[in-house]
Protein backbone atom coordinates (compact mmCIF):
# COMPACT_ATOMS: atom_id res chain seq x y z
CA UNK A 1 0.00 0.00 0.00
CA UNK A 2 1.15 3.60 -1.04
CA UNK A 3 1.94 6.12 1.65
CA UNK A 4 2.46 9.77 2.09
CA UNK A 5 5.42 10.33 4.26
CA UNK A 6 5.07 13.86 6.09
CA UNK A 7 8.44 14.93 7.53
CA UNK A 8 8.43 16.67 10.95
CA UNK A 9 12.36 17.63 11.50
CA UNK A 10 14.94 19.95 9.72
CA UNK A 11 12.48 22.76 9.26
CA UNK A 12 13.34 26.13 9.15
CA UNK A 13 11.43 28.42 11.56
CA UNK A 14 9.30 30.61 10.05
CA UNK A 15 9.85 33.95 9.38
CA UNK A 16 8.70 36.81 11.30
CA UNK A 17 5.91 38.98 9.13
CA UNK A 18 7.18 41.94 11.22
CA UNK A 19 9.03 43.31 8.44
CA UNK A 20 10.15 46.24 10.49
CA UNK A 21 11.97 44.05 12.22
CA UNK A 22 15.54 43.15 11.66
CA UNK A 23 17.10 40.53 9.99
CA UNK A 24 19.73 38.29 11.93
CA UNK A 25 21.89 36.54 9.15
CA UNK A 26 23.49 34.64 11.70
CA UNK A 27 20.82 32.70 13.12
CA UNK A 28 21.06 29.42 12.48
CA UNK A 29 18.22 27.20 11.57
CA UNK A 30 20.22 23.69 10.98
CA UNK A 31 20.31 22.39 14.35
CA UNK A 32 17.71 19.59 14.84
CA UNK A 33 18.82 17.23 17.32
CA UNK A 34 15.85 14.46 18.51
CA UNK A 35 15.86 12.60 21.68
CA UNK A 36 15.28 8.77 22.03
CA UNK A 37 11.56 8.05 21.20
CA UNK A 38 10.94 11.55 19.27
CA UNK A 39 8.11 11.31 16.86
CA UNK A 40 10.05 12.13 13.11
CA UNK A 41 7.42 11.33 10.33
CA UNK A 42 3.96 10.54 10.05
CA UNK A 43 2.52 8.07 7.69
CA UNK A 44 -0.76 8.15 6.02
CA UNK A 45 -2.33 5.75 3.63
CA UNK A 46 -2.62 6.69 0.27
CA UNK A 47 -5.60 5.63 -2.08
CA UNK A 48 -4.03 3.50 -5.03
CA UNK A 49 -5.42 5.89 -7.55
CA UNK A 50 -3.71 8.66 -5.95
CA UNK A 51 0.00 6.98 -5.93
CA UNK A 52 2.58 8.09 -7.85
CA UNK A 53 6.44 7.12 -7.98
CA UNK A 54 8.60 8.12 -5.25
CA UNK A 55 9.36 11.70 -5.08
CA UNK A 56 12.00 13.91 -3.46
CA UNK A 57 10.93 15.72 -0.25
CA UNK A 58 9.79 18.98 -1.14
CA UNK A 59 9.58 21.80 0.26
CA UNK A 60 6.20 20.86 2.06
CA UNK A 61 8.40 17.37 3.37
CA UNK A 62 6.34 14.93 1.84
CA UNK A 63 7.89 12.27 -0.31
CA UNK A 64 5.36 8.98 -1.12
CA UNK A 65 6.68 5.66 -0.54
CA UNK A 66 4.59 1.73 -1.52
CA UNK A 67 5.96 0.22 1.68
CA UNK A 68 6.45 1.35 5.19
CA UNK A 69 9.87 0.08 5.24
CA UNK A 70 11.25 2.17 3.12
CA UNK A 71 11.70 4.98 5.40
CA UNK A 72 13.23 2.51 8.49
CA UNK A 73 16.56 2.64 9.21
CA UNK A 74 18.68 0.89 12.21
CA UNK A 75 18.26 3.76 14.09
CA UNK A 76 14.38 4.03 13.66
CA UNK A 77 11.13 2.05 14.19
CA UNK A 78 7.69 2.48 13.51
CA UNK A 79 5.03 2.88 16.09
CA UNK A 80 1.42 4.31 16.76
CA UNK A 81 0.14 7.53 17.66
CA UNK A 82 -3.35 7.81 17.66
CA UNK A 83 -4.11 5.37 15.23
CA UNK A 84 -1.15 6.88 12.92
CA UNK A 85 1.46 4.91 11.60
CA UNK A 86 4.49 6.89 12.68
CA UNK A 87 8.46 6.70 12.78
CA UNK A 88 10.27 6.85 15.76
CA UNK A 89 13.50 7.86 17.05
CA UNK A 90 15.62 4.76 18.77
CA UNK A 91 18.61 6.70 19.94
CA UNK A 92 19.28 10.53 20.64
CA UNK A 93 21.01 12.31 17.56
CA UNK A 94 20.78 14.12 14.44
CA UNK A 95 18.10 12.91 11.62
CA UNK A 96 18.57 12.92 8.13
CA UNK A 97 16.80 11.57 5.31
CA UNK A 98 19.23 9.33 2.92
CA UNK A 99 17.39 8.09 -0.27
CA UNK A 100 14.12 7.51 1.38
CA UNK A 101 15.48 6.35 4.61
CA UNK A 102 15.73 8.44 7.82
CA UNK A 103 18.58 8.00 9.74
CA UNK A 104 19.78 9.28 12.92
CA UNK A 105 23.79 10.13 13.19
CA UNK A 106 25.54 10.75 16.19
CA UNK A 107 27.72 13.54 14.47
CA UNK A 108 25.68 16.42 12.93
CA UNK A 109 27.14 17.36 9.53
CA UNK A 110 27.72 20.58 7.50
CA UNK A 111 28.45 19.93 3.87
CA UNK A 112 30.02 23.00 3.38
CA UNK A 113 31.38 27.03 4.89
CA UNK A 114 29.90 27.96 8.25
CA UNK A 115 28.96 31.31 6.79
CA UNK A 116 25.08 33.40 6.11
CA UNK A 117 24.21 29.98 4.38
CA UNK A 118 24.31 28.41 7.70
CA UNK A 119 24.14 30.90 10.53
CA UNK A 120 26.17 30.43 13.74
CA UNK A 121 25.70 26.73 14.77
CA UNK A 122 25.14 25.60 18.31
CA UNK A 123 25.36 21.86 18.35
CA UNK A 124 24.60 20.03 21.47
CA UNK A 125 26.48 17.06 20.26
CA UNK A 126 29.46 16.15 17.77
CA UNK A 127 29.90 18.17 14.83
CA UNK A 128 31.18 17.79 11.53
CA UNK A 129 31.83 20.67 9.29
CA UNK A 130 33.26 19.85 5.99
CA UNK A 131 34.66 23.57 5.08
CA UNK A 132 35.70 26.43 7.23
CA UNK A 133 34.38 28.64 10.01
CA UNK A 134 34.04 32.05 8.52
CA UNK A 135 35.27 34.99 10.22
CA UNK A 136 32.35 36.58 12.44
CA UNK A 137 30.29 33.06 13.51
CA UNK A 138 30.18 31.28 16.34
CA UNK A 139 29.76 27.49 16.93
CA UNK A 140 29.50 25.67 19.99
CA UNK A 141 29.96 21.44 19.80
CA UNK A 142 30.60 19.13 21.88
CA UNK A 143 33.75 17.33 20.05
CA UNK A 144 34.25 19.56 16.65
CA UNK A 145 36.68 18.40 13.28
CA UNK A 146 36.48 21.03 10.59
CA UNK A 147 37.91 19.82 7.34
CA UNK A 148 38.86 23.45 6.32
CA UNK A 149 39.98 26.27 8.29
CA UNK A 150 39.00 28.62 11.30
CA UNK A 151 39.37 32.33 10.66
CA UNK A 152 38.18 34.88 13.22
CA UNK A 153 35.44 33.03 14.37
CA UNK A 154 33.95 32.60 18.12
CA UNK A 155 34.54 29.01 18.79
CA UNK A 156 34.13 26.80 21.61
CA UNK A 157 34.20 22.72 22.00
CA UNK A 158 33.97 21.04 25.45
CA UNK A 159 35.86 17.85 23.92
CA UNK A 160 38.31 17.46 21.24
CA UNK A 161 38.43 19.65 18.66
CA UNK A 162 40.67 18.68 15.16
CA UNK A 163 41.35 21.49 12.43
CA UNK A 164 42.87 20.04 9.32
CA UNK A 165 43.76 23.85 7.95
CA UNK A 166 44.86 26.43 10.05
CA UNK A 167 43.62 28.73 12.18
CA UNK A 168 44.04 32.69 11.65
CA UNK A 169 43.00 35.58 13.76
CA UNK A 170 40.91 34.07 16.47
CA UNK A 171 41.97 37.24 18.90
CA UNK A 172 38.43 38.80 19.46
CA UNK A 173 37.76 35.80 21.26
CA UNK A 174 39.86 32.46 22.68
CA UNK A 175 39.56 29.73 21.34
CA UNK A 176 37.96 27.55 23.86
CA UNK A 177 38.38 23.96 23.46
CA UNK A 178 38.09 20.94 26.80
CA UNK A 179 40.11 18.43 25.74
CA UNK A 180 42.94 18.25 23.07
CA UNK A 181 43.30 20.43 20.07
CA UNK A 182 45.19 19.47 16.34
CA UNK A 183 45.49 21.71 13.43
CA UNK A 184 47.90 22.18 10.72
CA UNK A 185 49.02 25.81 11.96
CA UNK A 186 48.21 28.52 14.39
CA UNK A 187 48.46 32.69 14.08
CA UNK A 188 47.58 35.80 15.47
CA UNK A 189 45.23 33.90 18.10
CA UNK A 190 44.15 33.11 21.51
CA UNK A 191 43.85 29.56 22.50
CA UNK A 192 42.74 27.95 25.45
CA UNK A 193 42.97 24.46 25.44
CA UNK A 194 42.63 22.07 29.19
CA UNK A 195 44.64 19.17 27.46
CA UNK A 196 47.11 19.30 25.13
CA UNK A 197 47.40 21.61 21.97
CA UNK A 198 49.16 19.73 18.45
CA UNK A 199 50.20 22.01 16.11
CA UNK A 200 52.05 20.27 13.00
CA UNK A 201 54.00 23.36 11.37
CA UNK A 202 54.05 26.36 12.82
CA UNK A 203 52.73 28.78 15.95
CA UNK A 204 53.28 32.58 14.82
CA UNK A 205 52.43 35.55 17.04
CA UNK A 206 49.85 33.36 19.22
CA UNK A 207 48.38 33.04 23.02
CA UNK A 208 48.51 29.40 24.14
CA UNK A 209 47.54 28.48 27.30
CA UNK A 210 47.33 24.36 27.07
CA UNK A 211 47.13 22.68 30.57
CA UNK A 212 49.14 19.59 29.71
CA UNK A 213 51.86 20.17 27.06
CA UNK A 214 52.22 22.60 23.73
CA UNK A 215 53.60 20.38 20.89
CA UNK A 216 54.87 20.80 17.60
CA UNK A 217 54.99 17.99 15.61
CA UNK A 218 58.10 17.94 13.37
CA UNK A 219 61.51 18.61 13.54
CA UNK A 220 60.86 21.83 11.18
CA UNK A 221 57.48 23.05 13.29
CA UNK A 222 58.20 26.58 14.47
CA UNK A 223 56.55 28.74 17.27
CA UNK A 224 57.76 32.50 17.02
CA UNK A 225 56.17 35.09 19.22
CA UNK A 226 53.49 35.71 21.45
CA UNK A 227 53.05 33.82 24.69
CA UNK A 228 52.44 30.10 25.15
CA UNK A 229 51.93 28.83 28.65
CA UNK A 230 51.64 25.11 29.29
CA UNK A 231 50.69 23.04 32.53
CA UNK A 232 53.90 20.90 31.59
CA UNK A 233 56.09 20.71 28.92
CA UNK A 234 56.87 22.64 25.22
CA UNK A 235 58.55 20.76 22.31
CA UNK A 236 59.25 22.04 19.19
CA UNK A 237 61.45 22.00 16.46
CA UNK A 238 62.37 25.26 16.30
CA UNK A 239 61.71 28.09 18.69
CA UNK A 240 61.90 32.11 17.84
CA UNK A 241 63.93 33.51 15.04
CA UNK A 242 66.36 35.94 14.10
CA UNK A 243 66.51 39.39 15.42
CA UNK A 244 65.34 38.32 19.00
CA UNK A 245 61.61 38.09 17.68
CA UNK A 246 60.00 39.00 21.32
CA UNK A 247 58.77 35.17 22.47
CA UNK A 248 57.66 34.43 25.55
CA UNK A 249 57.44 30.71 27.29
CA UNK A 250 55.77 29.53 30.65
CA UNK A 251 56.17 25.73 31.50
CA UNK A 252 55.28 23.70 34.78
CA UNK A 253 52.28 26.17 35.98
CA UNK A 254 48.79 25.67 35.49
CA UNK A 255 47.89 28.76 33.00
CA UNK A 256 43.98 28.56 34.17
CA UNK A 257 44.72 28.79 37.87
CA UNK A 258 47.47 31.62 36.87
CA UNK A 259 44.42 33.16 34.44
CA UNK A 260 41.92 32.76 37.59
CA UNK A 261 44.51 34.51 39.73
CA UNK A 262 45.28 37.37 37.99
CA UNK A 263 41.92 38.13 37.45
CA UNK A 264 41.10 37.68 41.60
CA UNK A 265 44.14 39.79 41.66
CA UNK A 266 42.48 42.92 39.39
CA UNK A 267 39.61 42.69 41.82
CA UNK A 268 41.62 43.00 44.85
CA UNK A 269 42.89 45.57 43.36
CA UNK A 270 39.81 47.55 42.20
CA UNK A 271 38.37 47.29 45.90
CA UNK A 272 41.33 48.21 47.10
CA UNK A 273 41.17 51.50 45.14
CA UNK A 274 37.66 51.69 46.48
CA UNK A 275 38.23 51.36 49.96
CA UNK A 276 40.54 54.33 50.30
CA UNK A 277 38.08 56.36 48.30
CA UNK A 278 35.27 55.79 50.88
CA UNK A 279 37.72 56.02 53.47
CA UNK A 280 38.87 59.41 52.41
CA UNK A 281 35.86 60.53 52.09
CA UNK A 282 34.43 60.14 55.51
CA UNK A 283 37.88 61.56 56.57
CA UNK A 284 36.92 64.52 55.04
CA UNK A 285 33.80 64.42 56.45
CA UNK A 286 35.06 63.71 59.92
CA UNK A 287 36.91 66.69 59.84
CA UNK A 288 34.87 69.02 58.39
CA UNK A 289 32.09 67.94 61.22
CA UNK A 290 34.92 68.85 63.82
CA UNK A 291 36.56 71.86 62.68
CA UNK A 292 33.20 73.75 61.37
CA UNK A 293 31.19 72.96 64.37
CA UNK A 294 28.98 75.77 65.24
CA UNK A 295 29.53 77.18 61.57
CA UNK A 296 27.54 74.83 59.72
CA UNK A 297 23.66 75.08 59.92
CA UNK A 298 21.67 71.76 61.16
CA UNK A 299 20.77 70.56 57.70
CA UNK A 300 23.86 70.72 56.12
CA UNK A 301 25.13 68.97 59.50
CA UNK A 302 22.36 66.47 59.20
CA UNK A 303 22.96 65.59 55.50
CA UNK A 304 26.37 65.25 55.81
CA UNK A 305 25.89 62.62 59.09
CA UNK A 306 23.79 60.70 56.73
CA UNK A 307 25.96 60.59 54.05
CA UNK A 308 28.96 59.24 56.50
CA UNK A 309 26.74 56.65 57.77
CA UNK A 310 25.64 55.25 54.30
CA UNK A 311 29.67 55.42 53.85
CA UNK A 312 30.45 53.47 56.51
CA UNK A 313 27.93 50.88 55.73
CA UNK A 314 28.98 50.72 51.94
CA UNK A 315 32.68 50.59 53.66
CA UNK A 316 31.99 48.04 55.44
CA UNK A 317 30.00 45.74 53.00
CA UNK A 318 33.17 46.64 50.37
CA UNK A 319 35.40 45.92 53.09
CA UNK A 320 34.48 41.99 53.51
CA UNK A 321 34.26 41.46 50.11
CA UNK A 322 37.91 42.21 49.74
CA UNK A 323 38.69 39.95 52.83
CA UNK A 324 36.83 37.26 50.41
CA UNK A 325 38.76 38.09 47.71
CA UNK A 326 42.23 38.52 49.09
CA UNK A 327 41.45 34.64 51.06
CA UNK A 328 40.88 33.88 47.45
CA UNK A 329 43.91 34.98 45.97
CA UNK A 330 45.91 33.38 48.83
CA UNK A 331 43.50 30.22 48.24
CA UNK A 332 44.74 30.45 44.42
CA UNK A 333 48.56 31.23 45.09
CA UNK A 334 48.44 27.82 47.07
CA UNK A 335 47.22 26.10 44.49
CA UNK A 336 49.91 27.39 42.03
CA UNK A 337 52.84 26.31 44.55
CA UNK A 338 51.33 23.05 44.97
CA UNK A 339 50.91 22.34 41.42
CA UNK A 340 54.72 23.22 41.11
CA UNK A 341 56.11 21.31 44.01
CA UNK A 342 54.24 18.38 42.34
CA UNK A 343 55.06 18.90 38.80
CA UNK A 344 58.68 17.10 38.31
CA UNK A 345 59.11 16.56 34.47
CA UNK A 346 58.08 19.73 32.70
CA UNK A 347 60.67 20.76 30.19
CA UNK A 348 61.21 22.86 27.50
CA UNK A 349 62.56 20.42 24.57
CA UNK A 350 64.13 21.98 21.13
CA UNK A 351 65.39 19.51 18.51
CA UNK A 352 66.32 22.03 15.85
CA UNK A 353 67.16 25.83 16.88
CA UNK A 354 66.45 28.04 19.57
CA UNK A 355 67.24 31.22 18.64
CA UNK A 356 68.13 33.99 21.69
CA UNK A 357 65.78 36.60 22.87
CA UNK A 358 63.22 33.59 24.67
CA UNK A 359 62.00 34.67 27.54
CA UNK A 360 61.38 31.67 29.58
CA UNK A 361 60.14 30.50 33.22
CA UNK A 362 59.84 27.08 34.21
CA UNK A 363 57.91 26.56 37.64
CA UNK A 364 59.65 29.59 39.70
CA UNK A 365 62.78 29.68 37.42
CA UNK A 366 63.14 32.66 35.10
CA UNK A 367 65.95 33.25 32.69
CA UNK A 368 66.15 34.58 29.22
CA UNK A 369 68.23 33.38 26.27
CA UNK A 370 71.04 35.13 25.03
CA UNK A 371 72.90 32.86 23.07
CA UNK A 372 71.28 30.43 20.13
CA UNK A 373 71.78 26.90 19.83
CA UNK A 374 70.72 23.68 18.56
CA UNK A 375 69.03 20.35 20.18
CA UNK A 376 68.33 21.67 23.47
CA UNK A 377 66.42 20.61 26.44
CA UNK A 378 65.82 22.89 29.47
CA UNK A 379 64.44 21.98 32.55
CA UNK A 380 64.04 23.71 36.54
CA UNK A 381 66.55 22.48 38.61
CA UNK A 382 66.79 23.96 42.52
CA UNK A 383 65.34 27.14 41.30
CA UNK A 384 67.45 27.80 38.39
CA UNK A 385 66.85 26.65 34.95
CA UNK A 386 69.30 24.05 33.33
CA UNK A 387 70.95 23.49 30.36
Amino acid sequence: MPYIVTLLFGKEPENNPDSREAVDHYRSSLVSQVTAGQVLARLQPLPPEESSPPVKPDAADNLIIQNQTEVISPTVELSEDDGQVVVISKEKGFPSLESQQIVIHKTLTIDGDINFRTGNIDCPGDLLIKGSIMSGFKVRAENLTVTGSIENAEVECHGNLVCAGGIVACHDYPLVCGANLWCKYLENSRIEVKNNIFIAKSSLHSSLKAGNNIVLCHSSAVLVGGKSEAGNSLYSGILGAKWATPTEVVLGCDPFLAKNLDNHCQQLEKLETELDDLKERVDQINIFLQHEEGQTTRHEAHRLQEERELLESKLSYVNQKHKTALSKCDEFKKQIEEFKETNFNCILHVSEHLFSGIRLTIKSAETRVTEESSSTILREQLGEISW
